[in-house]
């Protein structure tokens, strides 16, 4: 400041020299406006006046020149600031009173559809805990920073650096908060996408991450493009390229379900060029919003092979196998039935015991031979019209001698009328009786099993139902899966090969149905299997009390 008052100065000194050439000689002393000086010489007062008037206005000027260009400097950073920098200000109640064009511009919204807005409304449900520290932060009176991800109107979600900073009265109040962000999704993307290629890089399966509309690749791991001998351009590819098979209607067909968010990845088979491989897809959303599939491919073909081969040494294991244990169970039987004489009590404990294990290890040995000829193939179903009513009860008449043995009853529904769908009578007969014996074995004795019949739109509903034990909720995921039993001592006294649950779902599939499971511990549990009517005949039950005992 001093340096800008010395400048002021010297002007004025100037303009003082120019008055001085307008000194005037004695002889002009007559003039009302000349002042005469001890020296004898005379000046004009008003000229003085004159100079030192314009030294002060030009000083004047001069400070407003540089007011001036300070306040030009001060908008074009507001300016800049403005441009690059979203800033909304909320009041004490975290509701928005204003924010600025950039916030608009980059959120979606118009002024109006935020002002009034709590704060929190542009938060997405896991930043809320985010939302409720920076509240904390501002009544404590501390600023707070960190990154933060919003979301716009559209639903992308934005990646943000924010400052919040609290704005206090002059009594001490907290009355506002200001918040300041900066755009980082572009480079939070840029290390989400690092961070995904050194992670999927090395992995021995085959990685490939396509566009969700254009099926473009965006990235292939090494495994990937050594097996498809594509270097960095295969960015201009899509799954077509690779996979010659590759129909694009029935991918987008097949993912539905992940588009929808119903499942969170889908795994199936494909074979191309003679090699089998397993497909794990998913459906993700990158960090700037863009929907992309990520799939996973292993090559299986190995596996495969030494599959069947197990297969193929089980089956023949179990095919020399029942030929023997036939006799086995035959001849303990005749012994039993005292066709070699009379028996002691203890003699015929023991027959007794190994007549029991000799049937469980037959029909072990029979549930692994479908499983093996349904895995192969070779277990074709004999399709053909089929009265359900009459192929149920004829399971309840092969099942009562084992109902009575625990001392449990059967009860029909639904069964009064025809119902004849199209399937194979002899594996729905194994379905029945898998599920009935099982219902048997866990039902408390003096209940009763109920099985119904119903339809539910173009799909027949069998339903067996019963009172018993029930199956904990933690076991229910895997209790279709072979070999799976129950743990509890009361359970495995039972016995059971743990293979009759995964049968019934092998076959319900291979008829285009499935089954599914309602139990409670405790309550007793629902088996229903569901089937395609292929070919329905008249008489189907439509009662509602039916169809309820059904679901």
């Amino acid at each position: 400041m001093s340096r800008k008052i010395s400048l002021g100065v010297r002007r004025a000194s100037s303009l003082l020299s120019t008055a001085a050439s307008f000194v005037v000689p004695s002889a002009a002393l007559a003039a009302p406006d000349l002042t005469a000086l001890s020296s004898g010489t005379y000046f004009s007062l008003g000229l003085v006046t004159s100079a030192l008037f314009c030294g002060g206005m030009g000083y004047v000027m001069h400070l407003r020149a540089v007011a001036e260009a300070r306040c030009s400097d001060a908008e074009n950073q507001l300016k800049a600031f403005n441009q690059h920098t979203i800033v909304s200000v909320t009041d004490r109640n975290a509701r928005i009173t204003e924010v600025n064009e950039r916030f608009l511009e980059t959120f979606g919204y118009s002024r109006d559809e935020v002002i009034g807005q709590q704060a929190n409304a542009f938060y997405p449900d896991k930043e809320q805990h985010q939302f409720k520290l920076i509240r904390q932060a501002m009544n404590d009176g501390i600023p707070w920073t960190g990154e933060l991800q919003l979301r716009a109107k559209s639903g992308r979600p934005i990646w943000t650096q924010t400052t919040v900073f609290p704005v206090y009265s002059d009594a001490g109040e907290h009355v506002s908060s200001i918040s300041t962000r900066t755009d980082i999704t572009a480079v939070k993307q840029m290390q989400s996408e690092q961070d995904m290629r050194a992670a999927l890089h090395m992995l021995r399966d085959q990685v490939y991450v396509f566009d969700a509309e254009t099926l473009h690749y965006t990235y292939m791991n090494k495994a990937a493009m050594d097996r498809s001998g594509w270097g960095d351009d295969y960015k201009d590819k899509t799954p077509a390229d690779s996979v010659a098979e590759f129909d694009r209607s029935r991918f987008f067909e097949r993912a539905k379900p992940l588009i929808k968010g119903r499942l969170p990845q889908l795994t199936y088979v494909i074979e191309t060029d003679g090699t089998s491989f397993e497909i794990n897809l998913q459906h993700i959303i990158n960090v700037d919003g863009r929907a992309q599939f990520v799939a996973f491919a292993n090559d299986i073909s190995k596996r495969l092979a030494q599959e069947k081969a197990k297969d193929e040494f089980v089956s023949t294991v179990s095919h020399e196998l029942r030929s023997p244990l036939t006799s086995i169970k035959g001849g303990l039987g005749l012994v039993l039935s005292g066709a070699t004489g009379e028996l002691s009590d203890k003699s015929r404990s023991l027959l007794e015991i190994a007549h029991r294990n000799s049937d469980r290890l037959v029909l072990i040995i029979n549930d692994i031979l479908d499983l093996q000829k349904f895995s192969s193939g070779q277990n074709q179903l004999n399709l053909a019209k089929t009265d359900l009513s009459v192929l149920i009860k004829d399971a309840a008449a092969a099942n009562e001698a084992y109902c009575t043995q625990y001392q449990v009853g059967i009860r029909l529904v639904g069964t009064d009328e025809p119902h004849v769908v199209e399937c194979d009578a002899d594996k729905i007969f194994q379905i029945l009786n898998n599920l009935m014996s099982n219902a048997a074995k866990f039902s408390i004795p003096g209940d009763d099993i109920v099985v119904s019949l119903a339809t539910d739109g173009p799909d027949t509903l069998i339903a067996v139902r019963d009172y018993g034990v029930g199956i904990p909720a933690e076991a229910q995921a895997t209790i279709f899966d072979r070999f799976t039993q129950v743990s509890g001592q009361d359970r495995k006294s039972k016995g059971g090969t743990g293979l009759g649950l995964n049968i019934v779902k092998v076959i319900a599939e291979r008829h285009g149905g499935k089954v599914t499971l309602e139990s409670a511990e405790g309550a007793g549990s629902t088996f229903v299997v569901r089937l395609p009517s292929r070919h329905s005949a008249q008489g189907r039950v439509q009662d509602a009390e039916i169809l309820d005992a059904a679901q």
